[in-house]
């Protein structure tokens, strides 16, 4: 017999992007540390329905809706209720204002604090209105970095003083140990240089239907700076994965003459792109603000020297074994990438360095410290005698 229920708003896990690979990563986790209690997640669209078939504590319920605050505010707690929840758990940032059931989220970012002028005025909107509200009906909120929670606490006034640190992992394909056999088949498949810079590109707001443009992205300025890398004697192609880099380059005015010496991908695969980061020379994020920055943490966990932004939560999730650039300054960006690229010494002792700095960022720990806070706030035993003196 289970002794606790909680149900998980899995919205989040049919996105390709970062918040998707939190989710369906965290949820593997927890449901393998935590085989006693049952989870009951809740999606709005089949797509994910099986993700969990393995698991025998997972039951996944799909409730569609038109409406995402319909389904956040009517839907789940519904269902929540009529399921037995003890708890109700979203790994991203909402949770139904009008329910008895406690509730914990994760505080999943500041940007839209730090830079609203790269979200949508709806977005902005939404955010400031609605995360303060969220904030303070949880029980308790978790948080992927210090770094959000000083911002939010900072930008947007809210006390995040019941907020636990959690972080986020990486994948166990993210691994220095390489397969000659796949590597050849992806270089092939992606017709790949001898050697390059690599580099993940964030061009659009995935979690809308509409992607609009995301410039904080900032692959305006990495480009820029790659180019006076180039012009200063830097001789590697910078090869770019993500979802329409090109085109969003070649619209805001970037020539042939430009991208000659850039290499897109377009999407690839969470399951195939540690490949890249193990046949790259280095890796280099230029992002305005990292929450976290899983790339991060998935370029040192395959050994890859990373070069990452100064900003927001970056150097907390480097914990040194990165180098820091101004990602404003195009200047810094050269910088960074020729000394990095000119110096093997100095990539092998990154790549040491970010081998031991990943080694407590993973979505075990992350599971780990997420029941933590679960068993504070519905203890195993609390669960059991309520539902017993119910029956």
């Amino acid at each position: 017999m289970k002794h606790r229920t909680i149900a998980v708003m899995g919205r989040l896990l049919d996105q390709s992007d970062g918040l998707g690979i939190y989710g369906q990563n965290l949820l593997r986790e927890l449901l393998a540390l935590d085989p006693i209690t049952r989870y009951v997640i809740l999606l709005d669209s089949p797509k994910s329905r099986d993700m969990f078939r393995e698991f025998r504590n997972a039951e996944s319920h799909v409730v569609p809706s038109r409406y995402k605050l319909y389904w956040d505010q009517v839907i789940v707690p519904r269902m929540a209720r009529a399921l037995g929840a003890d708890l109700i758990f979203n790994p991203k940032f909402s949770i139904p204002l009008l329910t008895r059931i406690p509730c914990i989220f994760v505080q999943q970012g500041s940007d839209w604090y730090v830079n609203p002028q790269n979200y949508p005025w709806w977005d902005n909107l939404y955010i400031r209105v609605m995360l303060p509200l969220y904030s303070a009906r949880a029980i308790r909120t978790l948080a992927i970095s210090r770094g959000t929670l000083e911002d939010l606490a900072r930008y947007a006034r809210i006390d995040v003083r019941n907020s636990v640190v959690t972080y986020a992992g990486v994948g166990a394909n993210f691994s220095p140990e390489r397969d000659a056999r796949a590597l050849e088949r992806f270089r092939k498949q992606y017709r790949l240089p001898a050697r390059f810079i690599f580099t993940v590109a964030r061009t659009l707001h995935v979690g809308h239907k509409r992607m609009p443009p995301y410039p904080g992205g900032n692959n305006e300025r990495l480009v820029r700076g790659y180019l006076r890398y180039r012009r200063a004697g830097g001789d590697l192609p910078l090869v770019v994965a993500g979802l329409r880099t090109e085109e969003y380059l070649r619209a805001r005015g970037f020539t042939d003459a430009d991208l000659a010496d850039v290499v897109f991908l377009g999407f690839v695969p969470n399951s195939q792109i540690h490949l890249a980061y193990q046949l790259a020379e280095c890796f280099v994020l230029a992002t305005l603000c990292e929450s976290f920055g899983i790339p991060i943490v998935e370029a040192m966990a395959c050994g890859c020297p990373a070069i990452v932004p100064s900003t927001c939560a970056s150097p907390e999730i480097a914990g040194g074994a990165a180098r820091l650039i101004d990602p404003r300054s195009e200047a810094d960006i050269a910088r960074a990438l020729g000394e990095v690229t000119g110096s093997r010494l100095l990539r092998e002792r990154m790549r040491e360095l970010g081998l031991q700095r990943v080694k407590s960022l993973t979505w075990r720990e992350t599971a780990r410290r997420t029941l933590a806070v679960f068993n504070e706030v519905v203890p195993l035993e609390v669960a059991a005698r309520a539902r017993a003196a119910v029956s």
